[in-house]
């Protein structure tokens, strides 16, 4: 049976990219206490660059060492939908 959450748990988001623009939509939500947090990751997009803002640069893919730093603790990946804006990277 589930115990009831301690007073040190904690519910967090940690936004790793795509935040306030549409694209690179990598997102992690993490809970338990500091020191033994597990995380789900929601998406892992690309953004589009544009010619008159990144000249050359097609794609931009955000960083996924966090991911790989913390794949221990990462308990699953949740893709929301086929769009290369959420799962492209």
């Amino acid at each position: 049976m589930p115990t009831a959450p301690s007073p040190q748990d904690e519910l967090v988001l940690l936004p790793l990219g795509g935040a306030g623009e549409i694209g690179m939509n990598f997102n992690a939500y993490g809970f338990g206490p500091p020191d033994e947090r597990k995380w789900i990751v929601v998406d892992c997009g690309v953004l589009f660059g544009r010619e008159s803002e990144t000249p050359g640069i097609d794609i931009i893919m955000p960083d996924i060492g966090w991911l790989a730093e913390h794949r221990e603790d990462v308990l699953g990946i949740v893709l929301t939908h086929a769009h290369e804006d959420h799962i492209g990277a």
